[in-house]
């Protein structure tokens, strides 16, 4: 290096004149000042030289301590932190056999000018209230996206933070306005992220645990709750694990609750829970057309078997939905009165759920298969009114407008002005949802599924969530039969632990032996008896069509990252 070069320069110049003295005398005084000068010069340029490489070490060094403290706070971060999610885009095809004529209520709004508020308006007249409908309903094509972002974060040993963000959308639409008079569509609490509407991204999930309490195995949970899509839902969606704590039989709605549970492992692996969770905030009691109590939702859910490892899951549980509320507040879309705002007017009775669920995974070595999932699920509700709601309404009776009231419980019926047409009995229902998926190992990466389920007369479980688009097949009151083909496609090497890419293609037939699956309001009727009465009546209005069969074909591209 030069100021290595310049540093020997000047050791042997020190030196000659140490060692020559005589030879030193003879030279002149100019040569040595001229000598000297340039090693003067030398010297200034080994000082700067030594400067600059200073400069540019405390440079590196600042650098590489700058990379440290990245590189350890990214090792900090991905330790505690993980990122995941979904996309796909499904069609579904579906066309429906429509029962029979039906009469219906509503059919319009009213201004009540002392009531200073808009009303249904029934106009007694109107033939379109029973004229006949009997015939096929049909959607040739409904596209919808759906994405979901999953974060994890674990900010201590004890603690961690769960969050589901949900955009979910109907292709050229904003809200769920594609089912009038058919299936409820309606946007609520209950809907924001499971259910299509418009662009934005909505909170499916936030909650947080605290886990090993006092050095036990105890844990608090609380936020909104992941109580959609469960198990076994998952199974058709492609998924290998379960995504929410109860099962799917009974409840597919999101709520905001908590949690307390307990883990043991003797004499196998499972977990008890105790959950609350909050439907509805009455607020202050002064407003009269709000619900006066809050609704609340308690209930058990015990995994007695849950061993991943030997691919075993057994579920009870029991909830109790308490003073269920006639109408969730948010927007309400019906043809006959479009789009509109409705709130929560009276609490009804309560609701009472329960289930069990067994799933597992098996070989059959005889038929050459591996990896065979099969389950079986049985699902009870029990209906309790004990109020009935009351609800303004202008009837027009071809000459004049008058404000009357339309009563109405919890499976009991309707009825215009007469309270006690009302039906108030406590009712029980029951389902049974049985399903198998079978990987091919003749075809890679494909499996074939199968699934039936069926739902009795007064079978009313809590489904707003479903991956099905018009109603949640488990709320049928009738059968539904499913087959389903999943087929991975080959799209390079997965750079993710989470990536999945298949398709997924199925066909669903309903058979719906009574009327109104799905909602808790309106009593339902066989609907053989409705096609063999022929056009209905005042005395036996519906909210919604009376379906007898429908068909859908679905075809879902779906990547998991």
């Amino acid at each position: 290096m030069k100021w290595a070069k310049s540093i020997l320069v000047l050791v042997i110049f020190l030196g000659l004149l140490g060692l020559a003295p005589a030879s030193r005398a003879q030279t002149s005084t100019a040569e040595l000042l001229k000598r000297i000068e340039e090693l003067s010069r030398e010297l200034e340029s080994l000082k700067k030289q030594l400067a600059e490489m200073k400069e540019a070490q405390e440079e590196q060094l600042a650098v590489q301590e700058e990379n440290t403290e990245f590189l350890e706070e990214v090792k900090n971060n991905m330790g505690k932190f993980k990122i995941w999610g979904d996309i796909r885009t499904r069609v579904d095809s579906t066309r429906a056999k429509v029962a029979t004529s039906y009469w219906s209520y509503f059919n319009g709004i009213y201004y009540d000018s002392t009531l200073h508020r808009m009303i249904p308006m029934i106009d007694m007249t109107d033939p379109g209230h029973g004229q006949p409908t009997k015939g096929y309903k049909e959607n040739d094509t409904l596209w919808t996206n759906r994405m979901r972002l999953n974060f994890k974060v674990k900010p201590t040993e004890d603690t961690v933070v769960k969050v589901r963000l949900a955009y979910y959308k109907i292709w050229g639409m904003s809200d769920d306005y594609v089912s009038p008079e058919l299936f409820p569509s309606m946007d609520n609490n209950f809907t924001f992220g499971v259910r299509p509407s418009d662009s934005r991204l909505y909170v499916d999930r936030a909650y947080f645990n605290w886990t090993n309490i006092g050095g036990l195995p105890i844990w608090v949970s609380l936020g909104r709750r992941p109580t959609t899509h469960g198990v076994p839902s998952h199974i058709r969606e492609g998924l290998e694990r379960r995504e929410a704590s109860p099962a799917g039989i009974n409840i597919d709605i999101p709520f905001d609750g908590a949690t307390i549970g307990y883990q043991y492992s003797w004499p196998w692996t499972g977990r008890i829970r105790f959950c609350y969770g909050r439907g509805f905030e009455s607020g202050f009691k002064m407003p009269i057309d709000r619900a006066k109590d809050d609704i609340d939702f308690y209930g058990f859910v015990w995994d007695v078997i849950d061993e991943p490892e030997r691919n075993m899951l057994f579920v009870i549980q029991l909830f109790k939905a308490e003073g269920v509320m006639d109408f969730p507040e948010g927007t309400w879309f019906m043809s006959k009165l479009g789009p509109g705002y409705v709130t929560t007017n009276n609490n009804l009775g309560d609701i009472y759920e329960i289930g069990a669920t067994w799933l597992h995974k098996v070989d059959i070595p005889a038929l050459g298969l591996e990896g065979v999932d099969y389950f079986v699920s049985f699902g009870l509700s029990i209906t309790d009114p004990d109020q009935i709601g009351a609800m303004p309404v202008a009837v027009y009776d071809g000459t004049d407008y008058n404000t009357d009231f339309m009563y109405y419980s919890l499976l009991g019926g309707f009825s215009l002005g007469d309270p006690s047409a009302v039906d108030t009995s406590t009712h029980t229902g029951w389902a049974v949802y049985l399903g198998t998926r079978v990987p091919l190992p003749w075809v890679p990466g494909a499996k074939l599924g199968l699934e039936y389920n069926y739902g009795s007369k007064w079978w009313m479980p809590f489904m707003v969530a479903t991956d099905d688009i018009y109603i949640n097949k488990l709320a049928t009151r009738g059968h539904v039969a499913e087959v389903y083909w999943i087929q991975d496609l080959a799209a390079g090497e997965a750079l993710s632990d989470y990536a999945k890419v298949f398709l997924r293609v199925g066909f669903q037939y309903f058979w719906f032996n009574y009327s109104g699956s799905g909602s808790w309001l309106g009593e339902p009727h066989e609907i053989n008896e409705l096609d063999d009465m022929g056009m209905m009546g005042p005395e036996n209005p519906q909210m919604f069509v009376p379906l007898k069969h429908m068909y859908n074909l679905y075809l879902s591209l779906e990547l998991f990252f």
